[in-house]
């Protein structure tokens, strides 16, 4: 629990350093798709409303995380940035920046890539496989065993996956003369957050809500026992996602509270 504490923490100082908050100084302004007044207009914004906007500037524009998730430009003069103040017209003499030119190495929140995007602007989901710690009281101790897990994951602004272990606890068959059929599912809903946004990659963080079902058969030499059962529990997930083209491998970490606290490790192929 401490470690993951621990990275959550880290994860949290990650995305501080990554952006900057700034205020809305105009009654009502427009955020634009793209870097250009003639772009369409994703949405509006109201005056004394505080967002994230980028670090780095993109000719006359910041880059800006809407409350619902998605990512436009929005115009300097309407913003009045958080430790800077209101923004201050460039001089006519000073040269306007080349913004082509300008490093990618900053890795602000909101770095400018072809066709990339946040998760939280579009939807992502794939085939997934996830190695589980699974522990529970049973046989009258505590038990473990690490149960492979099949599925299906979506990641947008709220998430879900499918999980199927089809197999059950080895310490089930164990004992001489036992065997154990059956299945574990794993079936969560919940919302999503991206904590830090590079170029082709982002870091992100869930909480959902999930429910575990149990489907066992364990025969002994005397009588065959149906143990079923349902739980409901809380997950957090801490992950990485890697982005290639239109498609996102995932790599996720996630710890789930139920009867007994356990935690998984997911590979996932998104599309």
């Amino acid at each position: 629990m401490k470690h993951l504490l621990a990275l959550l923490l880290f994860l949290f100082s990650i995305s501080a350093l990554a952006v900057q908050k700034a205020r809305i100084a105009e009654p009502e302004v427009e955020v634009y798709s793209a870097q250009d007044f003639d772009s369409d207009i994703l949405d509006y914004v109201k005056q004394g409303e505080t967002y994230l906007i980028s670090n780095k500037v993109y000719g006359a524009f910041y880059k800006i995380k809407l409350k619902n998730g998605k990512v436009g430009y929005i115009v300097d003069y309407a913003l009045d940035i958080e430790g800077k103040g209101p923004f201050k017209p460039k001089e006519l003499d000073e040269p306007e920046e080349d913004v082509n030119k300008q490093s990618v190495k900053e890795n602000p929140y909101l770095e400018e890539s072809d066709d990339e995007e946040s998760s939280l602007g579009r939807v992502y989901g794939g085939p997934s496989i996830a190695v589980i710690n699974f522990q529970e009281n049973a046989l009258g101790s505590g038990q473990v065993d690490d149960l492979v897990a099949v599925g299906y994951k979506s990641v947008s602004l709220f998430s879900w996956s499918a999980m199927l272990a089809p197999m059950a606890p080895r310490y089930y068959s164990s004992l001489p003369g036992h065997s154990a059929t059956g299945g574990k599912l794993w079936a969560d809903i919940g919302y999503s957050s991206t904590l830090a946004y590079f170029n082709r990659s982002e870091i992100r963080f869930a909480g959902s809500f999930f429910t575990q079902i149990s489907i066992l058969q364990v025969e002994t030499p005397l009588r065959k026992y149906d143990l079923h059962d349902i739980t409901l529990g809380l997950a957090l997930e801490g992950a990485v996602l890697l982005k290639v083209g239109r498609h996102a491998i995932d790599v996720a970490l996630k710890y789930y509270f139920d009867k007994t606290n356990y935690a998984g490790l997911s590979l996932s192929y998104f599309f």
